[in-house]
Order: C-alpha cells, then sequence, then structure tokens
C-alpha cells in the first residue's frame, strides 16, 4: 500500500446550484478517504455559475486546509471539469458532481485498481441513482470495457458508463470533456467514446458504490432537451464497416420497451417530473423476489452506510423490494440497436454523403420517386464525385429498389431496420447517422418524422451548417372539401429559420403557400420536372367515325377521383371506349369498384411506357389536388391529346384552348364536352399536342432543369 498513500490525489467537484447537497458530496468523499489515512490530497470544488446557496456553502467549506475553490462563468460542464482538472496538484484525478455519493471503498478500492493498470479509466462497479420522487433506487452494475470493435456497436446506442471516475491527471488532460455546442449534449458520453476510440481501457473498482441524486429541472449536463452526440471517431463509418457483423446480445430482460425506458430515463434523469410515477409500472414487470439475489452483499452495506450522510438512503425490506435494474445491469453486452447501426453503415458505399434524401414511403411507381431520380441525374452530372442517399422512414419495397437500382445512389434502408423502434430509439439511430457521415445538404420531401425532428433539432442544423431543402408538394386531398391540409402549415412552418430553398414543379404550391404564411418569397424556387420527348412517337390522330378510345392512368385513390370519371363514363355516349389503368388502393376502394360502370378496369401498370398509348385517342385526367402530374408530362411525350381537372399548377403545362381542355374538377358536363369536341375537331387535338411537345422542349426540358439544379444546389 506504500506506493498508493503516497500518491497525490486530486478530486475535483464540479458544482452550479447544488446548494446543501454540495456538503453532503464532501462528507461522502471524506468518509471514504477515511480508508486511506497516510496519502495526501486534495478537493478542489469548481463552481461554474454557482447560485448563491452554492456560494455559502463552498464559503463554509474552503474553510477545511484540504479544500480550494474556484469560481468561473463558463456555463458548460465540459469546460468546468476541464478548468479544474488543469488546476489539479495531484498525478491522480477522480470527478464526481457536486450533489452525488461515493462509498466508503471508492478511493481505497479505485486506486488499487488504477494501480493495475496505470494507463486506464476507473469507474465504480454500481451506478445507484435515487431521489425524493422515486420509489427506491434504480440499479446499474457497470462493466469493463472490451475490445474496442465490441463497445464501438454497444455505444452507437448506449453509454455504458457514468461520470464518476479516476485516472491519471495527464490522461484527462490529453483527452478532455468537450463542451456543448448547440444541439449537443452528454459530454460525459462523448468522453467515453473518446477513451474507447484511443483503446484506453475502462475498470470497474471492485465493491464500490456510486449514488446519483436525480433532480428535476436543475443540472447545467441535461437542461437541454434533444440534444444528441457529437461526432466520435468510434462510430466512423468505414470502422464501423470494418467489423465483422457481431452475435446480437440479447436477452429476454432487455425487451425493446425497456431498452426504449431506460435509455431514455438515464439520458433525462435529472429532468423529469415524475419519475416516481414512470418507473412503477416497469419496476413490477421486470422484478420479482428472486432479482433481490442479484444485489451484491457489499452494494446493501453501502447502502446502509450512506444513510449517515443521507437520511432518504436505507436498505429497508420495502425499499429492497421497489429496486429496478437498468437492462445492462442483466445483458452487459446488449448490442441490438447497434447492430440496427452497423447494418445502416454497411449500405454506404462511401464514409460522408453530400446529398441525402429523407423521403416518404415510396411504390416504386410514384412521383416522389420520379422527382428524386431527377434530382439524382441533375446533382450527378453538376457534382460528379458527390456521395449521394436516400432514407426513407418507410421500408423500401422491391419496386422502389429496382427503380433507383441504376443510379449509383445509396439506398438506405432506415424504415425497415427501424421498424420495429419507436421514435426515441429512431432519433438516436439517425442522429448517430446524420453527424457520423458528415452529411453537407439534406433534402426533404413531404414526411411528418423528418419535419417533427428538424423542428426539435435545429440547433444541430446551424451549428453543422447543413443546408436544408425542402420539396412542397400540392396540397393534400381531404374528403372536407372546405378544408385545407399541406405540408406548408404547420410542417414547413416550424422548420423555417432553417430552411435553405424549398423547391416546387410549380408556382401555384407558392401562391398557396404565401396566402395565410408570411414566408420569404426568395426561397422558393419553381423546378418544373424535366421530361424527354420520344421524337419518333407520332402524335395519335383521332379518326372521324371511329370509336374514340380514352385512357384513364393514375392510382386508384380518392385524390385522384376515380368516382368522377365512373361519372364521365356513364355520360358518354356508345361512341367513346373508357379503359383505366391503376393499383387499387385497397383501403379506400374495393377491388370490383369499376364493376357497375362502363369504365374498364385493366389493373396496374409500371408507367406510362408499360401501356401501349397507341390505342389510345384522348387522355383523361380527374384528380382534386395536384402540381404538375409526372403522368401527364409523360402523357404529352406521346402526343396524346388531354382533358384535365383545372387544378393545382396544371395549368402552368397545359394552357386551356391551346393545348389542352382544362375543365372545373366536379364539372362532369364540362369533361363530356370537352371529350366530344376533340372528337369532332380533330385538328384542334393535332394541335394541341404539338403545342404541348413544344412546352416540353422548353420549360421541361433537361437542359432547363439542369441549369436551375446548378444554380441552387
Amino acid at each position: 500500500m506504500k506506493d498508493i498513500e503516497e500518491t497525490k490525489l486530486s478530486i475535483v467537484v464540479t458544482a452550479h446550484n447544488e446548494g446543501l447537497y454540495l456538503y453532503k458530496t464532501i462528507l461522502s468523499i471524506e468518509k471514504s478517504i477515511e480508508l486511506l489515512p497516510e496519502i495526501s490530497y486534495e478537493i478542489i470544488i469548481s463552481l461554474d455559475n454557482p447560485d448563491d446557496e452554492t456560494i455559502r456553502v463552498a464559503k463554509f467549506l474552503s474553510k477545511k486546509k484540504q479544500i480550494r475553490i474556484f469560481e468561473s462563468s463558463f456555463g458548460n460542464p465540459a469546460d468546468n471539469r476541464n478548468f479544474a482538472i488543469s488546476k489539479a496538484k495531484g498525478s491522480i484525478c477522480a470527478l464526481i458532481d457536486g450533489d452525488d455519493l461515493v462509498s466508503k471503498k471508492w478511493f481505497k478500492n479505485g486506486l488499487e485498481k488504477l494501480k493495475e493498470n496505470e494507463n486506464s479509466v476507473i469507474r465504480p462497479q454500481i451506478h445507484a441513482m435515487f431521489g425524493t420522487r422515486m420509489n427506491s433506487l434504480a440499479i446499474w452494475q457497470m462493466r469493463n470495457s472490451t475490445e474496442k470493435n465490441i463497445d464501438s456497436i454497444q455505444m452507437s446506442y448506449w453509454n455504458p458508463w457514468t461520470l464518476t471516475l479516476m485516472a491519471k491527471t495527464e490522461l484527462l488532460k490529453n483527452t478532455q470533456f468537450k463542451p456543448q455546442k448547440g444541439g449537443f449534449g452528454f459530454e460525459d458520453y462523448l468522453f467515453n467514446c473518446d477513451i474507447i476510440s484511443k483503446n484506453i481501457p475502462i475498470l470497474i473498482a471492485p465493491e464500490t458504490t456510486f449514488f446519483y441524486r436525480q433532480r428535476p429541472n436543475v443540472s447545467v449536463s441535461t437542461q437541454h432537451k434533444n440534444t444528441i452526440l457529437d461526432y466520435s471517431n468510434l462510430f466512423n463509418i468505414e470502422y464501423i464497416k470494418s467489423i465483422e457483423m457481431p452475435t446480437p446480445q440479447n436477452k429476454k430482460s432487455s425487451r425493446i420497451n425497456l431498452k426504449k425506458y431506460y435509455r431514455a430515463l438515464y439520458d433525462i434523469a435529472k429532468k423529469s417530473e415524475n419519475i416516481r410515477k414512470a418507473m412503477s409500472p416497469v419496476a413490477s414487470s421486470i422484478l420479482s423476489k428472486k432479482n433481490m439475489k442479484k444485489l451484491p452483499a457489499f452494494f446493501i452495506e453501502d447502502w446502509r452506510e450512506i444513510n449517515n450522510i443521507e437520511n432518504q438512503l436505507y436498505p429497508t425490506k420495502e425499499k429492497i423490494s421497489q429496486v429496478e435494474f437498468h437492462p445492462l445491469t442483466f445483458n452487459p453486452l446488449e448490442n441490438e440497436y447497434g447492430i440496427v447501426y452497423k447494418k445502416l453503415c454497411d449500405q454506404m458505399s462511401g464514409n460522408n454523403i453530400d446529398y441525402l434524401f429523407l423521403a416518404p414511403a415510396m411504390s416504386g411507381r410514384g412521383g416522389t420517386e420520379k422527382l428524386i431520380s431527377n434530382y439524382i441525374r441533375a446533382l450527378k452530372e453538376i457534382h460528379p464525385k458527390w456521395n449521394i442517399g436516400i432514407l426513407s422512414t418507410q421500408p423500401f419495397n422491391k419496386p422502389t429498389i429496382d427503380f433507383f437500382s441504376n443510379l449509383d445512389v445509396d439506398l438506405i434502408d432506415f424504415g425497415r431496420l427501424t421498424k420495429k423502434m419507436g421514435d426515441y430509439e429512431k432519433n438516436i439511430i439517425w442522429s448517430r447517422l446524420l453527424i457520423q457521415t458528415k452529411i453537407k445538404n439534406l433534402h426533404l420531401i413531404n414526411d411528418e418524422y423528418w419535419y417533427r425532428w428538424l423542428s426539435e433539432h435545429k440547433s444541430v442544423i446551424k451549428e453543422k451548417n447543413i443546408k436544408l431543402n425542402i420539396s412542397l408538394f400540392m396540397r393534400e386531398f381531404t374528403s372536407q372539401k372546405d378544408r385545407i391540409l399541406s405540408f406548408a402549415d404547420p410542417q414547413l412552418v416550424e422548420v423555417w429559420d432553417i430552411v435553405n430553398l424549398v423547391f416546387t414543379d410549380n408556382q401555384a404550391v407558392i401562391d398557396q403557400a404565401l396566402e395565410n404564411n408570411l414566408f420569404e418569397k426568395s426561397k422558393f424556387r419553381v423546378h418544373y420536372q424535366p421530361q424527354t420527348i420520344e421524337e419518333d412517337n407520332n402524335s395519335n390522330n383521332i379518326e372521324y367515325g371511329q370509336k374514340i378510345k380514352i385512357l384513364w392512368a393514375s392510382r386508384v385513390a380518392l385524390q385522384k377521383r376515380p368516382d368522377i370519371l365512373k361519372k364521365i363514363s356513364k355520360e358518354l355516349s356508345k361512341d367513346f371506349e373508357i379503359d383505366a389503368y391503376g393499383v387499387i388502393e385497397k383501403k379506400q376502394y374495393s377491388k370490383d369498384y369499376f364493376k357497375d360502370s362502363r369504365v374498364n378496369y385493366m389493373g396496374g401498370f409500371k408507367g406510362i411506357n408499360s401501356i401501349e398509348t397507341s390505342n389510345y385517342d384522348i387522355y383523361l385526367y380527374t384528380s382534386q389536388t395536384d402540381g404538375v402530374p409526372n403522368i401527364l408530362l409523360e402523357v404529352a411525350s406521346k402526343g396524346i391529346p388531354i382533358v384535365s381537372s383545372n387544378i393545382g399548377g396544371i395549368s402552368e403545362f397545359i394552357t386551356d384552348k391551346e393545348s389542352g381542355l382544362l375543365v372545373d374538377m366536379e364539372d362532369i358536363d364540362g369533361y363530356v364536352k370537352a371529350i366530344e369536341f376533340l372528337k369532332n375537331n380533330p385538328t384542334y387535338a393535332e394541335k394541341f399536342t404539338a403545342n404541348l411537345r413544344k412546352k416540353l422542349k422548353t420549360q421541361h426540358s433537361w437542359e432547363s432543369f439542369i441549369d436551375k439544379i446548378s444554380k441552387d444546389i
């Protein structure tokens, strides 16, 4: 013991507004140091923007010869700790927060463990969280670090160690705590990541306990809601990809709901207003009398002894029966969500992402997919070295995967891999991806999850200088005809201050958004979507005296108003025949929806090229809400005259009576007259298709689209 007794020990206590609790912390330190009577030690109390009561207690404690007091105004625990460590005279430094308590053997056993491996960080064996609003203790039995690759996978979701530690002072000076920046937190977690990244072992001092005080809404380190972990080399994408897929380490006691609950609990422990009520149901589900056998004898003794300092702590029979366990106590290497992070990394072609699309659910045949593919093609031409990715909250189906397969883009199947997770867990995994890939540009397309996450993490976007672009589409369909529903309000409103630019495919969307929102017009851009013209595809010619074949191709969904189509078919004479293509939305219509009408239902289709369009004379479009629909661009490229509802941005593509016929959306008679007009005036049909092709070659050309994208992205 001689070497240990001669060791100079600096005990750093950081405080802010702990008040009377600071005195109890010092009492527990002095009680623990009694087992090392010959050791030379100092206690540094570092006050960061302290309140009056904490100053009063510190002044009283300063009368003790071993205690030195420093006062600063850093406003964050990381800088406060680094500063205090810089003032340490001892070759060994121990850290503790100013409202927590240590057990009697902490310094003795901790120093002995440190002597075994001087280049290590020592932690207590048991973390016991307590508070006046808790039924009893929440117990977490911590573990030694293992191999870096094992720890990195687990730590991509979990933080396996809390703050209290002991290490060489020089080691702590060389691996400093990183101050919180806008939107970022968990400086203790990030410190642990840095330690493991440097292959510095974290070792447990046997038979030691750390009592962590839970205080609602007061801790500097946890006062910021919705903070995330900053970049760490430990989670570097290429490094994670290089690790062999680990074996899942999951047990029944680590059920998903418990993992979610406890991860959240320990992240926000000092913010919770009602931990007591929240924990009791969980305790009843995970503990029984048999669990009590898992409490080590030394811990029961530590619990009993700490009562001399903290009277609310004592191992009564009732309190023991109410103890709750952190799931890592039962399963210290639990890694299920860490494996999810690795699988997501494995789907990336590189280490960074330059442009990431945050997409909604995709079918593999819709307008969203085509819009994204158009942007990808343009970006590949403008920025050929960029890594581009697509990430969706919903699983990619096979048609979607096939659709993007030839575009050299990373399809990150976030939706599938996080399907069984709640938003809390998703947020952790997503934030890890966002920061570790060093994303430069985000492009959000109609999805509430992403809007919600961004609205809660604006500081992160600002701090990392991430450009956020938004694609805004038409107003959403509702069955209430007087209701306006759009992502412009409230979703876009809630993230407006972090938006770089808003992209639309028509001016009408912008005009609608500005009706009741004072958005800056300068942030909006109209990107008319490009459409290639098949030059060898001649316009369809309507012939006098022949039956007119009408094509209707769209999703059979409420938004597309197939009910209007059926009404039109009822009013047309037998000189007309209507074929309808499109997947029927099962939740909205039965498979026999068209059975009682004159509409020939032809089943689904895979893009306009899967339909023999040369067999049709007129294309009919009856949608209730839209921008400039891709299907109209595709039909126009085939040379088919169009009769369409006059909604959204359609009039920006089709000029009524010049390049097509536009009808008030529910005017059945208007549709019928327009169709009959084309039958009786085939020269107008030829004129309309010719004018539409001219529009495609100018407003919707690839050259025009790429030119606009190059200026905006």
